[in-house]
């Protein structure tokens, strides 16, 4: 073996021990970056949720039909007992009165109500109000239980008979008493109020509508001249 005492031969080995220390040390380095790669769980972001506002708008016209679909609904029903007395006058050759008359009773009622598919609503965006005009409730109609049919004291003459036509009008005239009746008594405007009631309990039950004030507007009264 040669002795290796040249310079420049020390300096040879020198550079090659350097580098395959080098290369240990990079080898090592690559196998802790592999492992310390293979025990990280790489996980996807989650993305944050969009918040979306959703705006809801108020539709007049969804309302309206919503309010069509209900028609005609009574209101209020005013209840009665009216006793009556019939009387029917008749002279005899013009100078006899004979008179013939009976006292009876019967029970009855006479309804109010609106025609919903009437009613038309209007909105104000600036100072969201929900308008709402109405028609003026009518009667609807006027029923008489003739079950209910009593007769208490029954007066007939024989030149001045009672017949059916005359009770059948006798009927005719009680019921327009009892319709004016039951105006005096107030039942259109109980039925109005009862309306809005019904109008305002469909109207805040509609997306969108909690944040309204809901204002009525009253049409005239038709049995006012």
């Amino acid at each position: 073996m040669k002795n290796i005492k040249n310079p420049k031969d020390m300096f040879y080995i020198s550079v090659i021990a350097l580098a395959f220390i080098a290369a240990i040390i990079l080898c090592i380095k690559f196998r802790s970056d592999m492992a310390g790669k293979q025990s990280v769980d790489y996980k996807t972001p989650a993305l944050a949720p969009k918040e979306e506002k959703v705006i809801v708008t108020v539709n007049v016209e969804t309302i309206e039909d919503g309010l069509e679909n209900m028609g005609v609904l009574v209101t209020q029903e005013y209840y009665f007992t009216q006793v009556e007395t019939y009387t029917k006058e008749k002279k005899i050759l013009n100078f006899i009165n004979s008179e013939s008359g009976f006292t009876y009773s019967y029970d009855g009622k006479v309804t109010a109500g609106i025609d919903f598919g009437k009613v038309t609503v209007s909105k104000d965006e600036e100072t969201k109000t929900l308008t709402v005009e109405i028609p003026y409730s009518e009667l609807e109609s006027t029923d008489i239980d003739m079950d209910s049919f009593r007769i208490y004291s029954e007066k007939e003459s024989l030149w001045n008979p009672l017949n059916l036509e005359d009770y059948n009008m006798s009927m005719a005239e009680f019921e327009e008493t009892a319709e004016r009746k039951a105006l005096d008594s107030g039942i259109l405007e109980r039925s109005n109020e009862q309306a809005k009631e019904l109008i305002r309990n469909f109207i805040v039950n509609m997306p969108g509508t909690e944040n309204y004030t809901i204002e009525f507007e009253q049409r005239s009264n038709p049995y006012e001249s």
